[in-house]
């Protein structure tokens, strides 16, 4: 199982090769279809994996700048709310931000989104007082709202990629059995002949440590605290 995905299309093609030079052995033949078959599922499903992780960068540089932007308002709220106090720490702002931005901004993730919805409900309760409170809560919900957009497209991304790389280890499982099954059937053919046996596979690791070491295996990142707070 830890051989690279990229290898096992290697080893496929190399006994594939061999296996067809003996058109007239029909054991060989339909064992070499079912091998490049085992291959190509092999290589789809790899394929699939890495373009899902590769979508995961997407969604965890938009999730980025969704903290960046909630941040930016949040500190808007406060200046405006200081701008009405005609001072820092007046009313207003004491009401709606009653310690800072700070336990606002810091987090990052669902944790500043529920801050956000506190920082909503506070807004909602000023409307009476302060007439700037009904502009400064929608500002808020909606740069809440799309900042959960960005976490949930993000939890989905992170799934799939979870999802499309144990469908690539089935279809890993999947491709060793056949290869096993290719090798069982050439030494059934030339029993006792080692020569011949291992004219039809190449081999799986080679002297070349960087191809030892060609699968990346990505891991797709999962945790909300990955980047810094606002």
């Amino acid at each position: 199982m830890k051989t690279p995905v990229v290898k096992c299309e290697t080893l496929a093609s190399y006994a594939q090769t061999i296996l067809n030079k003996f058109p007239q052995n029909p054991a060989l033949t339909a064992v070499a279809q079912k091998l490049g078959a085992a291959a190509t599922a092999l290589a789809a499903a790899q394929a699939a994996y890495v373009a899902a992780v590769r979508d995961i960068v997407t969604t965890r540089a938009e999730v980025k700048w969704n903290d960046h932007t909630s941040d930016d308002g949040v500190r808007k709220v406060q200046r405006d709310a200081e701008s009405a106090d005609g001072h820092k720490g007046g009313r207003i702002a004491s009401a709606i931000l009653p310690n800072g931005i700070t336990p606002i901004v810091k987090p990052v993730g669902s944790t500043q989104c529920q801050a956000m919805r506190d920082l909503e409900g506070r807004l909602e309760a000023m409307t009476a007082s302060w007439p700037g409170a009904s502009a400064a809560y929608q500002h808020i919900a909606s740069l809440r709202s799309e900042y959960e957009a960005a976490l949930a497209a993000r939890q989905a991304a992170v799934q799939k990629a979870s999802n499309l790389r144990a469908a690539r280890d089935l279809a890993k499982e999947d491709f060793l059995d056949v290869y096993a099954e290719a090798t069982a059937r050439v030494k059934a053919e030339f029993p006792r002949n080692r020569r011949m046996q291992e004219l039809f596979f190449d081999k799986v690791w080679d002297t070349d440590a960087a191809e030892q070491s060609a699968e990346e295996e990505a891991e797709e990142p999962t945790g909300e605290g990955s980047g810094q707070g606002g």
